[in-house]
């Protein structure tokens, strides 16, 4: 191991920054940010004073999510002190987030520049098309997401969604760990008690469906002693488990449920309607059974402990129906 002797002066043109050497979780583990320009010469600190350092110049071979990256040539990564040195602008541009030097402030903004507004983490499921589901390049989208999105504009708030299981997301909400629910989620009495509901921006309902060759199930009575498919955690798991000798199978996300359903795993899946109807669209042969039932609304749970952003959230829900906002969202969603 070759070991060099590095002057370096500080001009700000350059971003180093500290990261552990497990640099596929660089994020969680940064440590320290040296601003910097690479050069030999010497460091120059605020005091005024002069050091020399030894730092090791090492092959380092960079892995994010199993993808080996390259440094530039002229911006190495070296280590001092049993610390390693990274770019922070390799790191950062990397796992795609923007890097920003702001000079006049001595400031490095890693992401987006802050927006001044306040900002919530919205937990969602994105399991649930259309409400909200990734697309094929990837994006999360859906109508709660656009309706969310135009929300916040209109309440001056900054959003940062998180995905995670539907079983995960009450809990979620109610230990603080997110600062709203926005996921198709319905308005029951039992979720009521645990936290606050806005005012309602969808109405909707339970349906069953059944494949195309079943002509037995067309109620809900009808699935007595049947298997039933549900997703976790929902109204539509309660209600299947009301019903006599029924076998409730409880499964991670509506496709599973619905692919369950086309391969005969369960013989009838109870969901909410314009999920049923959505998956149908796409093209699985399916047919729903009878008329909707448990007719409910739908809308957007914040913590009981956080009054001030449900109203926030209730007012900018009430600005996108009075200016029409919420109707050009709903009809991009729900053509039909």
């Amino acid at each position: 191991m070759e070991v060099y002797i590095l002057v370096i002066k500080i001009q700000c043109r350059m971003l180093i920054l500290e990261v552990s050497r497990l640099i596929k979780k660089v994020f969680p583990l940064l440590l320290g940010v040296l601003i910097g320009a690479l050069v030999f010469g010497t460091i120059g600190f605020a005091s005024g004073s002069q050091r020399q350092i030894t730092v090791d110049f090492l092959p380092l071979k960079f892995f994010f999510n199993g993808v080996e990256k390259h440094l530039e040539q002229d911006q190495p990564a070296f280590v001092y002190n049993d610390v390693t040195y990274v770019p922070v602008r390799f790191v950062a541009e990397t796992l795609g987030r923007p890097v920003e030097w702001d000079g006049d402030n001595l400031s490095i903004f890693i992401g987006e520049k802050s927006s001044g507004k306040q900002k919530i983490i919205v937990g969602s499921d994105a399991t649930y098309p259309p409400f909200e589901y990734q697309d094929e390049a990837g994006r999360y989208v859906g109508f709660d997401l656009d309706m969310m999105a135009a929300i916040a504009e209109a309440a001056d708030l900054e959003v940062d969604f998180r995905d995670m299981p539907f079983d995960q997301l009450i809990s979620a909400l109610r230990s603080e760990q997110i600062d709203a629910v926005v996921s198709a989620l319905s308005i029951i009495e039992a979720r009521k008690a645990v936290m606050d509901f806005t005012d309602p921006y969808f109405h909707s309902g339970l349906i069953i469906a059944v494949r195309p060759d079943n002509s037995s199930i067309n109620s809900l009575q009808d699935l007595k002693g049947k298997s039933i498919g549900v997703l976790s955690v929902t109204s539509a798991e309660e209600h299947a488990k009301k019903v006599p000798d029924a076998k409730v199978k409880s499964f991670g996300s509506w496709e599973q449920a619905f692919l369950g359903l086309e391969e005969g795993t369960v013989e009838a899946v109870i969901s909410d309607y314009p999920v049923a109807a959505n998956f149908i669209k796409q093209g699985y042969d399916l047919r729903l059974a009878g008329e909707k039932f448990a007719v409910a609304d739908y809308g957007i749970a914040v913590s009981k402990n956080n009054p001030e952003l449900l109203q926030k959230l209730n007012s900018g829900l009430q600005t996108i129906k009075a200016n029409g906002q919420y109707d050009i969202i709903y009809k991009k969603w729900f053509k039909d």
